[in-house]
């Protein structure tokens, strides 16, 4: 029987890691391998030069720090980490899809707002997405 690909996204905070708990207590080493995406978001124009907190190297650094804590925590898994700039939503939703993935995995978010519920991210991963999502409360 062969894996349920899996790809969970995170951006870093401590709400979005509720996923990886939530992907272990519902899916064992054996059953799936995971793909964990996090979407380096930077923008800036050639009129107004990146300040170094939000340069492309500093995302870069911060992506793969977060991936790696990821890592770690599905110690025992199969897990692939992918970094890729964009925007998240279009990110995820390609990737998702491209890769052939059975399930994206991700946390609701905590903005207020007509995105309360689960966030705008999510809310266009949701509406948009061909491959089944789970959204985690946090």
């Amino acid at each position: 029987m062969s894996k349920l690909k899996v790809i969970v996204p995170l951006d870093g905070s401590e709400k979005s890691m509720h996923s990886l708990d939530w992907l272990k207590k519902f899916y064992s080493s054996e059953a799936v391998e995971v793909t964990l995406l996090n979407v380096m978001e930077v923008y800036y124009t050639p009129e107004i030069p990146p300040i170094e907190d939000f340069s492309h190297e500093t995302a870069r650094k911060r992506s793969i720090e977060t991936l790696n804590e990821a890592e770690k925590q599905l110690e025992g898994y199969k897990v692939y980490k992918l970094s890729v700039p964009g925007s998240s939503a279009d990110v995820i939703l390609y990737e998702a899809k491209e890769g052939a993935f059975d399930l994206i995995i991700m946390t609701k978010s905590s903005v207020k707002g007509l995105t309360r519920l689960i966030g705008s991210v999510t809310s266009k991963v949701v509406r948009d997405s061909e491959v089944a999502v789970v959204v985690v409360p946090q």
